[in-house]
């Protein structure tokens, strides 16, 4: 297969039918019709991988299937006020340190559009934090000082007003 650039943007060329990298186009364009909506990565790389296909195989030619019908990654919803727990999942980490987190992992997580996250490690275990996490994290554990009634901002401001002699 060919492909063709086009000041400096990869137009892919539909696989050949009957190849393996065919296939996963095939797949992904039967899931497409069947569901009314783009066929998802993990759904295209599940049935392929199924059918004893190479999963890496799969997941570049969904993206380069993807970027044939130009269609964009679906932007990252925050599905619960609430985080949510994911079944454990295996996968590797790259010589150099690097691995990719599956979408449904993101969505627990509740990671903004911009990735930032926070990383330690304890006791040998990484530790990934998201922004929105940390912060409801924090709010709980703060949340026994609260007492009922008392505005600890108002409290602080009025303090400060005393201290600066405005009061």
């Amino acid at each position: 297969m060919q492909n063709l650039s086009v000041d400096q943007t990869v137009v892919y060329r539909r696989p050949k039918p009957g190849t393996k990298t065919g296939r996963v186009w095939d797949i992904a364009d039967e899931l497409t019709r069947v569901k009314g909506r783009p066929a998802k990565r993990r759904e295209v790389i599940e049935r392929f991988t199924a059918e004893n296909g190479n999963a890496n195989t799969a997941n570049t030619q969904y993206q380069h299937w993807r970027e044939w019908h130009k269609l964009q990654p679906a932007p990252l919803t925050v599905l619960s006020a609430e985080p949510c727990d994911v079944e454990p999942q295996s996968f590797r980490v790259a010589p150099d340190g690097r691995f990719s987190i599956p979408l449904e992992m993101r969505e627990a997580m509740q990671l903004g559009e911009d990735g930032r996250v926070t990383v330690r490690v304890e006791a040998g275990e990484l530790h990934v934090v998201s922004p929105a996490i940390a912060v409801k994290q924090v709010q709980s554990r703060m949340r026994k000082y609260k007492k009922s009634g008392v505005s600890i901002v108002d409290q602080f401001l009025k303090d400060r007003r005393t201290m600066w002699g405005e009061e």
